[in-house]
């Protein structure tokens, strides 16, 4: 059986042997995702849909056995794989009775932990039939909501613009992760797209006109006919809709990038590269693209203020993005340290919990309370 999306989690706090595992498992042809931290794992875990996790047993702020616990409260039914280097009779019960795939001692056979995990993955995704994943995403569709995060800049103490992020209030969703991953297996991305903006653009009437709103496209949008027609419901808005390329693969390879972001340009709207530093939106797609905005991912912002070598690559970031007339939004934003960094390297336009949740549009942004934790 082919492994069409197989998505899986690896946890471990040994970042060699992360290294190690992802490679193995991405050669198997699955598509990895990797944590050094359970407590962040967790975190995806609630947002993200996937068809395997992969663990290490022992870990310092929460053991293999406890993420597990976690990680059934989000999704009751994904395989889980336990690994561990002081295997014993205790640890392998406890596994047991929580219904691990797969109990596998460090150092294991790198064959078998292959076929292991894999094995699991195609269990789960045999489970998925095509008419059950169909209704959930139906379903998903009909209870679509979308929730904005201001983007604020900061020199002016206004938000810029809101980015509207996908969400659902069917009770079998989960988060975003799920509703895409839904999409993605019945082939229906251009439903889900074509949702989305009709939910954005039912609400933009509703925000101040200068006031400009991010809209997310996932490479298969595209190719979506719709996108590019002048009735389509978005298209009444496009000079104050930004559209980010932010699902998290290369667009660079597209034959047809370029061709499709004139067009799209032709009907007004500006476009944003997302995830700049994930090692996966690159300077190549930059160039083909050469968008408006780039948005810094968060690996690069989160404690920025304590990494030398973040700030020099923000700082190289900034430098390139004004000298190509690019502006530079960094994301995930948590702390006043953080928010003071970004300032000294030039960064102006700013998203994160610092400013404000998402929320039913539109969120109000309390500068004064941002700018006075700023200033202590």
């Amino acid at each position: 059986m082919s492994l069409p999306n197989g998505r899986v989690l690896v946890v471990d706090d040994d970042e060699l042997f992360l290294r190690v595992c992802s490679s193995l498992l991405k050669r198997a042809g699955l598509t990895v995702e990797t944590s050094l931290s359970p407590t962040e794992a967790l975190k995806l875990i609630e947002t993200q849909r996937y068809d395997t996790i992969v663990s290490d047993f022992c870990m310092p702020d929460l053991s293999g056995l406890a993420l597990l616990r976690a990680a059934r409260a989000f999704d009751a039914t994904v395989p889980f794989v336990l690994m561990t280097g002081a295997p014993s009779i205790e640890s392998a019960i406890s596994a047991i009775d929580l219904g691990v795939h797969k109990y596998l001692p460090k150092p294991f056979d790198v064959d078998v932990f292959t076929t292991t995990v894999t094995d699991a993955v195609k269990r789960r995704v045999g489970s998925d039939d095509l008419p059950s994943l169909n209704r959930r995403l139906d379903r998903a569709i009909e209870g679509l909501w979308m929730a904005y995060q201001p983007i604020v800049e900061f020199s002016k103490q206004r938000p810029l613009a809101y980015e509207a992020l996908l969400r659902s209030d069917a009770p079998e969703v989960k988060g975003p992760g799920d509703v895409l991953y839904l999409a993605e297996k019945t082939g229906r991305l251009f439903d889900l797209g074509r949702a989305i903006r009709s939910s954005v653009a039912g609400e933009l009437p509703g925000l101040d006109s200068a006031t400009d709103v991010f809209v997310n496209l996932h490479p298969a949008d595209l190719e979506d006919p719709e996108l590019y027609q002048p009735g389509s419901p978005l298209t009444a808005f496009a000079r104050r809709v930004v559209l980010e390329i932010t699902e998290r693969a290369s667009v660079a390879h597209d034959e047809d990038l370029t061709t499709h972001i004139d067009g799209l340009r032709a009907l007004g709207y500006r476009v944003a590269v997302d995830d700049l530093g994930a090692g996966y939106a690159g300077l190549t797609t930059l160039a083909r693209i050469q968008p408006e905005f780039v948005k810094l991912d968060g690996s690069l912002v989160r404690n920025i203020d304590t990494s030398g070598v973040n700030q020099m690559i923000v700082g190289a970031v900034v430098a390139l993005s004004e000298r190509m007339g690019l502006r530079v939004i960094a994301e995930a934003i948590e702390t006043a340290k953080e928010l003071t960094m970004l300032r000294e390297l030039g960064v102006d336009l700013m998203q994160g919990y610092f400013f404000a949740r998402p929320g039913k549009p539109f969120v109000h942004v309390d500068f004064a309370a941002t700018e006075a934790a700023a200033a202590a």
